[in-house]
């Protein structure tokens, strides 16, 4: 239940970098690749059977509903995904009429102002909690 996301662009070291998430990998935390299709990512970074999710950049998805050619290439990431074993995300919904495009082209996992505004952490755990609750 615990990602730790990462961006391509930050300047690192790639081999302090690989064995950092080597650990994190090993304690079973997941790997998120953030911001997907707008920095420096490659198809190269999915070959890392670390990373289990990538999150699709918002500039991909507003706007989705109207744009032929962001649906094209999002629906290209959620097959890839498919196919690789890698959850894929879709970040920056904030319309209905694109949350039902990701829908429709396989997505299943979305963020945005759609579901909510952010919130801070004790508001989020406190909902958390009171939707438990109710399942029991």
């Amino acid at each position: 239940m615990f990602d730790i996301e990462i961006t391509e662009e930050a300047p690192v070291d790639p081999d302090r970098v690989d064995e950092k998430l080597g650990q994190l990998s090993h304690a079973g935390i997941s790997i998120a690749l953030e911001d997907f299709g707008t920095g420096f990512s490659t198809l190269a970074s999915l070959k890392d059977s670390r990373i289990r999710k990538v999150k699709i950049d918002q500039g991909f998805i507003r706007g989705l509903a109207k744009s032929r050619e962001n649906r094209l290439l999002v629906k290209a990431v959620i097959d890839l995904g498919r196919t690789l074993g890698i959850e894929v995300m879709a970040e920056g919904v904030e319309t209905e009429a694109d949350r039902q495009t990701l829908y429709k082209l396989g997505c299943r996992t979305a963020q945005g102002f759609l579901f909510s505004k952010a919130v801070p952490l004790h508001l989020a755990l406190d909902s958390v909690v009171k939707e438990h609750a109710k399942e029991l």
